[in-house]
């Protein structure tokens, strides 16, 4: 006797239950952003949470509406740190919107996927067309749309790579004489990619900043002239539009002539600062971005949306399309699609959430909110400048302001334990979040604002408290 065969799926065996639940859901996620300035900034894990997330995969089913239970309690009920918090300021990272949130659900409710025969495809070239206009990018560019800043660079480096090694890397693999230059302030997602790319961490020059913790041009051409005639093969800059630690930019137009001159390609890391270019006020710190041949760009950083989402524009469309393009028999195809542009060939619709928040909040919102970060940071600046307990480490040209308490007499290491115990209180008292970080082997907070739910107010709370909490310690 045969089997019995099943027709069973993974649908809801009551689409109206399921209806209520999708609804519930909703409203409770839109709850959470409402009411999330209410919440603990950090919320360290029990170990009744620890045990829980140990269990094994269950052989039967929980059910829709029981799952969903246990997610809000176990997960959203201890979650760690709450980023889109107003007052979180820890690495460089975006909160999202409501509308971003919606359309991510969308995204994965129709499983789209980008292919050239889908109305995905349209949408996804006008966003990437909509990126090239708001950071005025040359329109006959090339672009795809990835997971975020770390592999935006990626994409970038590896055309970089094929276009000015000399030879056919894809066919004959990377060699040890191609060389890329990047000062002390580059992300750390630029050795990755370039450890990844088997180019090699020891392939990287890492040349010092000036006081400014711009690049050092004099030294990157000595360095330049050196490494050529030692045989080797200098292919690429990679200059900063916004550095993680300080929010440094280099001086980009110099670079840009500078890599013309040589014959070198030119990348930009603009994860997050790309984007000063919408602001009238300070859009002249960017100045010669729009020049890179590549730049990597963050959206879920400086432009608030849902995590993840980043941009690789490349200025070659067909250096771009040779790096990546292949025609396998199971996918043919006779034009450009947009996996000919990057390693994924399954690609969800990222650009969904990008699409609808440019329509929900046109451009001009994005810019009021940049500038508005920036002229907060310039604000704590002010303040902690004005203190006589607290000190800027370095010049807030940007969004990051780097601060410490100092005390007259006392040496760098003490300092450095001092600030440590003020950061430490942070999880005590959980009000605020920052990160701590090193310049010049002083330890500082790192307060980076790229939130769009932060107020003024939030500031001067802020350095109340901090000042409460150094006073504490005298």
């Amino acid at each position: 006797m045969s089997k019995r065969r099943t027709d069973e799926t993974l649908d809801p065996k009551d689409w109206g239950s399921m209806k209520k639940l999708a609804k519930k859901m909703a409203e409770d996620m839109i709850d959470y952003q409402e009411t999330i300035e209410e919440r603990p900034i950090l919320k360290p894990k029990t170990e009744q949470i620890i045990e829980y997330f140990k269990q094994p995969a269950p052989e039967e089913p929980l059910g829709p509406e029981k799952t969903y239970e246990e997610f809000q309690e176990y997960f959203v009920q201890n979650k760690g740190s709450y980023i889109a918090h107003p007052c979180l300021w820890g690495g460089v990272v975006g909160q999202g919107t409501a509308l971003g949130a919606l359309a991510d659900m969308w995204s994965s409710g129709m499983n789209a996927q980008t292919g050239s025969l889908e109305i995905t495809f349209d949408l996804e070239m006008q966003v990437l067309q909509w990126i090239k206009e708001m950071i005025e990018y040359p329109l006959d560019s090339s672009g795809i749309l990835g997971s975020g800043g770390s592999m935006a660079n990626l994409i970038g480096l590896n055309v970089a790579r094929n276009s000015m090694a000399g030879f056919d890397v894809n066919e004959l693999g990377c060699n040890r004489n191609l060389i890329f230059y990047g000062s002390t302030e580059n992300h750390v997602s630029i050795q990755r990619d370039l450890e990844v790319l088997g180019v090699g961490n020891k392939n990287l020059r890492v040349i010092p900043t000036d006081e400014e913790y711009k690049i050092d041009i004099g030294l990157l051409k000595e360095q330049v002239e050196k490494d050529r005639k030692d045989g080797l093969t200098p292919v690429c800059v990679i200059g900063n539009s916004g550095s993680t630690n300080v929010g440094a930019i280099d001086d980009l137009d110099a670079l840009a002539s500078f890599c013309k001159e040589e014959n070198l390609w030119f990348h930009v890391d603009g994860a997050f600062g790309a984007w000063v270019k919408l602001s009238p006020k300070y859009r002249h710190m960017v100045k010669g971005q729009e020049k890179a041949d590549s730049i990597a760009i963050d959206l879920h950083k400086w432009m608030y949306m849902p995590y993840g989402i980043g941009c690789t524009l490349v200025k070659d469309e067909d250096a771009h399309y040779n790096t990546y393009q292949m025609n396998p028999v199971y996918v043919p195809h006779t034009s450009r699609t947009l996996s000919d542009f990057t390693f994924e060939q399954s690609r969800s619709l990222r650009a969904l959430k990008a699409w609808m928040s440019i329509k929900e909040h046109g451009v001009g919102k994005y810019r009021r909110q940049i500038e508005k970060n920036i002229d907060q940071a310039k604000y704590l600046g002010k303040l902690v400048e004005e203190s006589p307990l607290l000190e800027l480490v370095a010049p807030v040209n940007l969004n990051v302001v780097c601060m410490r308490h100092y005390v007259d007499g006392l040496s760098e290491d003490e300092l450095s334990i001092l600030n440590n115990k003020i950061f430490s209180m942070m999880f005590q008292d959980p009000k605020f979040g920052f990160l701590t970080s090193k310049l010049n082997e002083k330890v500082f907070m790192r307060i980076c604002i790229t939130n769009h739910r932060t107020k003024f107010e939030h500031i001067d709370q802020f350095i109340d408290w901090f000042t409460q909490k150094v006073k504490s310690l005298h």
